[in-house]
């Protein structure tokens, strides 16, 4: 009898741990960036002297369970004079971006970057993500690459008209690290739709994917990791970085990427890339002085 006590009491502290873990993870999930365009408008935090940079997209974006390269660039020596707001949102597509943009306007930053696609991309290239994704559920056209490229222009009209920042397109990341797999060949449409995007609106591209494929050539690695299993180790690197505090590139290690930690989102080598690209970003729009409007691309 004391047994069988002894086994259900056990069973009940598993059930409570692992209830306690599932709330811990999701909270931590959703929890904004400290930034947040709504923290910044409610506490009126703008800085003196400094120009607002805002950064808007996803996951990649948001920095919870990737990399978090808008704080990085705002620890840089060289970004002193600007204060960063974190637009981003895990799970968002550019439908997403799209429909909270009121918020990033009113902040009326100097500059805006928008670095979104991979959620809307995941109906081709990862679908268990896709149908684990209840924002892709929500959307009123069914997601594809035309449907991405309509919202990311509105986005970038929308900016343009209703700001004066200077705006950039941030490409999108590798999909694994077999940079000839369908997954990649397939995000090479999407960055294709971002650069002629940013060339009919005359604003910045910032070659964030095409200097991960740089690192991974130098590498002599472009036919690393796939996306095979990547919704099992996004479950599992959720679990590792949010409820037991392990790092991204512990994770990305055990899991044999070089850039990636499940193969979607990224370590901080991949994120020190992202930040140098907005980083590069600042400084060639401060020194040639891109206005609102003009032509701004660039590949360094």
């Amino acid at each position: 009898m004391k047994l069988l006590f002894g086994g259900i009491l056990l069973l009940l502290v598993f059930a409570v741990t692992g209830i306690s873990k599932y709330h811990q993870r999701k909270s931590r999930l959703m929890q904004l960036p400290a930034n947040n365009p709504q923290a910044f408008i409610e506490k009126g935090s703008r800085q003196e002297g400094k120009k607002l940079v805002a950064v808007i997209g996803g996951d990649i974006v948001h920095g919870t369970i990737s990399y978090n390269f808008v704080d990085d660039a705002a620890r840089r020596r060289s970004c002193k004079d600007y204060q960063f707001i974190n637009a981003g949102v895990n799970g968002s597509t550019a439908y997403d971006v799209l429909q909270r943009l009121e918020d990033v306007i009113a902040c009326q930053p100097d500059f805006v970057v928008v670095l979104v696609g991979l959620n809307d991309a995941a109906v081709k290239i990862a679908p268990e993500f896709a149908r684990k994704n209840t924002k892709l559920a929500k959307q009123s056209e069914k997601p594809s690459l035309l449907v991405y490229e309509k919202n990311l222009s509105l986005i970038v009209s929308r900016l343009k008209v209703e700001t004066s920042a200077k705006i950039g397109l941030m490409s999108l990341p590798v999909a694994g690290e077999n940079l000839f797999s369908k997954e990649n060949m397939e995000l090479d449409q999407y960055n294709e739709g971002i650069k002629n995007i940013a060339a009919m609106h005359h604003v910045s591209y910032l070659p964030f994917n095409e200097k991960l494929k740089a690192y991974l050539k130098g590498k002599n690695e472009t036919r690393g990791g796939s996306l095979k299993n990547s919704w099992k180790l996004y479950k599992k690197l959720v679990i590792d970085h949010l409820v037991f505090g392990h790092s991204l590139d512990r994770i990305s290690y055990a899991n044999g990427y070089l850039l990636l930690t499940d193969g979607i989102h990224l370590n901080s080598t991949a994120g020190m890339i992202a930040a140098h690209q907005l980083e590069l970003f600042l400084k060639q729009n401060e020194h040639n002085g891109f206005a609102n409007g003009t032509k701004g691309s660039y590949t360094s």
